[in-house]
């Protein structure tokens, strides 16, 4: 989610997809894996999930990376949800919301009779206490983690969230934040019970208790978590009863499992294994563009990317089609702007650099450099959501390079280190990358300006973006992007090189699957044929 810059460092706990232990003992972790048949019409209904990755906080508020996301949106609500692919909201704990002439002051009227999964009521003091834990540094309940979304994305925004009766609560902004119903309908501002985190503050990442339609019934650290239907949910209940995560780090014994009917659905495809799945009947390829971009982070203050002319002969002597065609092998897209083509305010009338030689050589010289020069790229050795073989694309693109007059040399570091020469600013070309939330702001502002450790930093740029935060007219927002998007380009300001799909393979007798386009799993409308 965040790029370089300073939460780089953070976010790489985010890339690196730790797998912790907790609190199972030698005894529990023995017992066997789950194993489900395909349920009779009077039995329970298990839908059985099969990640790389366990969880590791299923703390709505302190959870930041897919092994805890997907658990999460089962088991809590939050104020409004997510109702299309463009990230639009509609009404789940609130039933209505409305701002202030300013725009500054949003009230929302909650939905009354709510129980969270440990019998305590749902109401505003809930709400405020899920806010005001995470945004007040000396609330009792603060530091139930070690980072969280809801800081980062409204931490400078919220000023207060006050309780003006038992259901209707308002949250006060510092300025206009065109992001924040988009922001609020994100997991991370899911509501909590107080109750339950008052009562197990230490544990309660374990233990979660939401308002959703499921409960947690066991986790069994980097083996299995499972949840089963809430019985007090205030809506529609979903077809099946239990849901089970399962933990199969290897690719191929994720398949192997699925083609064995030992789960019903597994989380993310290897480029390999695409036509062995859509080949088989028994199974579907669901598969959604992600929102996210992988790039070169190109050091405006390097000689000789400090010309602009030099910047364009990059992106002039790179074939960045066949280099995503050879990579991605039809799970990814090639990239043109700083923000995937799915986000609204795309910038859909810019054309990409051509792949051109000739012109790279011609630009070269024009900037002095005819005689071409030695260059270091730098790139990190392991896979990314947005990468699966980073070094392979390096290579590539260094190949390129080489044939322009450009002596590439490739440098592979550990993400720790590779990470420690960009925020230094030691590079000239280094790859990094970034995913979000689906939208503008998340890209053109916390990444090309807040995130990207390049020297590039324009006025006019932090202008615009101020100026797309500072009004709810979404037509206005669009324009300012565009104009962004522009200048980035002229400016060659940065390598865009592809943007990930996110996929699953699920057995053809299971319906109601969801891929969300930020890569989430939700099974709420699941069902069996």
């Amino acid at each position: 989610m965040r790029g370089n810059g300073k939460y780089l460092l953070v976010f790489a706990l985010i890339l690196v997809l730790i797998l912790s232990v907790f609190g199972c003992d030698q005894e529990e972790a023995a017992m066997d894996e789950p194993v489900v048949d395909e349920p009779a019409e009077d039995e329970e209904s298990i839908f059985i999930v099969a990640r790389t990755n366990d969880a590791v906080n299923l703390d709505a508020g302190w959870a930041y990376y897919d092994g805890e996301i997907d658990l999460i949106y089962h088991m809590y609500e939050g104020l409004v949800k997510y109702i299309d692919d463009d990230l639009n909201v509609g009404p789940s704990l609130a039933t209505d919301w409305y701002s202030d002439e300013e725009g500054k002051v949003w009230t929302f009227e909650l939905r009354e009779g709510v129980k969270f999964h440990d019998g305590s009521d749902f109401n505003a003091d809930a709400v405020v206490f899920t806010f005001e834990r995470i945004l007040q540094e000396d609330h009792p309940y603060a530091g139930m983690g070690d980072w969280s979304y809801l800081d980062y994305l409204l931490g400078d925004v919220i000023a207060e969230v006050n309780a003006i009766d038992d259901y209707t609560v308002e949250f006060v902004l510092n300025d206009v934040f065109a992001p924040f119903m988009t922001y609020m309908g994100l997991y991370s501002q899911f509501i909590i019970s107080p109750t339950s985190a008052q009562e197990n503050k230490d544990e309660f990442y374990r233990n979660p208790v939401g308002t959703g339609p499921y409960m947690m019934e066991e986790w069994r650290s980097d083996e299995y978590t499972s949840m089963v239907l809430f019985d007090d949910y205030w809506g529609d209940k979903p077809a099946i009863d239990k849901i089970i995560w399962k933990v199969v780090p290897d690719a191929s014994t994720r398949l192997m499992e699925l083609q064995a009917g030992e789960v019903h659905a597994i989380k993310t495809i290897l480029p390999e294994q695409l036509e062995t799945i859509e080949s088989d009947d028994a199974l579907y390829l669901e598969q959604v563009p992600g929102a996210n971009i992988f790039l070169g982070n190109i050091n405006h203050e390097a000689e000789p990317f400090d010309d602009v002319r030099m910047r364009q002969a990059l992106m002039h002597a790179v074939d960045f089609d066949s280099l995503v065609d050879s990579v991605y092998e039809g799970l990814g897209t090639r990239a043109i702007n700083s923000m995937p083509p799915t986000i609204f305010g795309y910038n859909a009338d810019i054309e990409p650099y051509p792949y051109d030689p000739d012109q790279a050589m011609e630009l070269m010289a024009d900037a002095g450099y005819g005689d071409g020069f030695d260059m270091d790229i730098h790139v990190f050795s392991g896979a990314r959501v947005y990468i699966g073989r980073p070094v392979d694309v390096a290579e590539l693109i260094a190949s390129d390079l080489r044939a322009v007059g450009i002596n590439t040399n490739v440098i592979v570091n550990e993400w720790a280190a590779h990470s420690e020469i960009i925020s230094s600013h030691q590079h000239q070309l280094a790859f990094t990358g970034w995913y979000d939330v689906a939208h503008p702001n998340n890209f053109l502002r916390a990444l090309v300006l807040e995130g990207m450790e390049n020297n590039y930093k324009p006025d006019i740029l932090w202008e615009l973006a101020d100026k797309a935060n500072a009004t709810y007219d979404r037509d206005l927002q669009e324009e300012y992007y565009l104009e962004m998007q522009q200048i980035l380009h002229d400016d060659a300001a940065i390598m865009h090189i592809a943007h990930s799909d996110y996929t699953a393979a699920i057995t053809a007798d299971a319906g109601g699957f969801v891929l969300d386009p930020i890569g989430n799993v939700i099974l709420l409308d699941a069902y069996f044929e």
